[in-house]
């Protein structure tokens, strides 16, 4: 009994040692993906927050010309132009879903600009 469960003591330690190396190589694999996601996701942050600026700019000429912060028609131009402009591995419907998103929180936004530019200061 005690020969079996220091064979099962041992099989598991070699099991462990085993996962651990190969957790480690899978890390060590993984780092320099994971770098350049973390490059692009500072790229896309700095562009949307360029974008975000522009949307500003956007709705401050839209209330100097009295005009609603919300642009059904425009946004479906966007959607269909960056859905088209999708390649593999991504889908059109992928990128839209994407961009619906990001076009709900930037006409979000442009409506907040557009209350606190109406609001005496």
């Amino acid at each position: 009994m005690i020969q079996f469960k220091s064979m099962r003591c041992l099989l598991f330690v070699c099991t462990a040692i085993t996962l651990f190396a190969q957790n480690t190589e899978l890390t060590s694999a993984l780092n320099g993906p994971r770098q350049r996601i973390n490059s692009i996701d500072d790229q896309i942050v700095m562009l949307l927050n360029q974008r975000a600026q522009v949307v500003r700019d956007v709705g401050l000429i839209k209330k100097q010309f009295h005009a609603p912060a919300s642009a059904p028609g425009r946004e479906e131009q966007v959607l269909r132009r960056v859905a088209g402009a999708a390649q593999t591995p991504l889908t059109p419907g992928a990128v839209e879903t994407i961009y619906k998103t990001i076009l709900h929180e930037m006409s979000a936004m442009e409506a907040t600009e557009m209350d606190k530019a109406s609001k005496p200061q």
